[in-house]
């Protein structure tokens, strides 16, 4: 009861106290939010999953943004880290994950008419829509079981779900708990539950083309990688973390002939080790990095944590007091952070 009273009131009381008064309690320069898809359709590729922005919701969070931050680049936060030049007292930096084709049809003209800089952080693979990562089959797979009530196809599902060793409440559960290491799962149930994964991709075109990715930069907006193909970190080893990381850095670089030196982690950073951050930036190519933490400080003075504005409809003040509260509550409580975190962030990034 009070978990339910505290997720549903919480942010919107925390949001009643002034975003001075919180940058006095946590001192934080820079802001990162993170965003996949923004978009006033049904994506069937990421609906399935979580709820993401409207493009009213979208520019009413930039709206509020730009009144208590100054927007920065990429770069700028690069020089920073690289003792060029300060960051302003309180900035923020827009990112989004995944290389939908949206971040080029959709966001790329709301941000250009607001001067506001961006990060886009690509999986590689799916560049030129080549194929579909597992969380979008996911997702497909999720929405297509809706049309196929009392068929025997379900049954079909569960069967293959079962003997994979997937276990859940209901099916879209169980499709969701399918791991990196079981993707092959979801290609055996695409048949059965009427999903053709190469045609959805040949025709819907759900993730950039190099075009759009050119277009992107030449327009000033930074790309940086995310993977090869979107596993979680923490079911790889130390060699297929680095694999993952340096390949798609070295594919962005040699595909559009630039030197990428920003890295996001799919899914999260959690339970990544600080020996794999020492190795990924060992040779000085890879600049800084972005986990999904919130407002912490990660041990690894490079790898930056970001806060998401999706699966709510709260308002933008709402989600960042959220984040605020989470930070203060937890150094209060002694906070139980994973290995690698610090909860409170110094009055500089570093």
């Amino acid at each position: 009861m009070f978990r339910s009273w505290k997720k549903r009131y919480g942010p919107r009381i925390c949001s009643w106290v002034p975003v001075d008064f919180w940058h006095r309690l946590v001192r934080v320069e820079l802001v990162a939010p993170y965003f996949h898809m923004v978009s006033d359709g049904e994506v069937a590729h990421v609906s399935g999953l979580y709820k993401f922005r409207t493009v009213r919701q979208f520019k009413s969070d930039m709206e509020f943004f730009l009144k208590f931050y100054s927007p920065i680049s990429l770069q700028d936060v690069i020089d920073h880290l690289e003792g060029i030049r300060r960051l302003p007292k309180r900035c923020f930096l827009p990112t989004f994950d995944d290389g939908f084709r949206e971040i080029a049809d959709v966001v790329a003209p709301i941000l250009q008419a607001q001067g506001i800089p961006a990060a886009f952080f690509l999986t590689t693979s799916v560049v030129d829509n080549r194929g579909l990562c597992c969380s979008a089959k996911q997702s497909l797979l999720i929405r297509a079981l809706s049309s196929l009530a009392d068929s025997p196809a379900l049954g079909q599902a569960s069967q293959i779900l079962t003997n994979a060793g997937v276990t859940g409440v209901d099916l879209p559960a169980r499709i969701r708990k399918v791991s990196y290491r079981q993707r092959h799962v979801l290609d055996a149930l695409a048949p059965i539950l009427g999903c053709d994964f190469a045609e959805y991709a040949a025709s819907v075109e759900p993730y950039v083309t190099s075009g759009q990715v050119r277009a992107l930069m030449k327009q000033g907006f930074a790309i940086g990688a995310h993977s090869v193909d979107h596993p979680l970190y923490s079911e790889l080893s130390l060699e297929e973390q680095l694999i993952q990381t340096r390949e798609s850095v070295r594919w962005l670089s040699d595909r559009f002939q630039y030197e990428c030196q920003a890295f996001a982690f799919p899914y999260t950073d959690n339970g990544v080790s600080l020996g794999f951050f020492r190795n990924a930036f060992g040779d000085g190519r890879l600049k800084v990095s972005f986990g999904t933490a919130g407002l912490r400080r990660h041990l690894f003075p490079r790898n930056l944590e970001r806060f998401t504005m999706e699966k709510t409809d709260r308002r933008a003040v709402e989600t960042l007091a959220r984040e605020f509260g989470i930070n203060v509550l937890s150094r209060v409580s002694g906070g139980n952070e994973p290995p690698g975190r610090r909860t409170e962030l110094p009055s500089a990034v570093t």
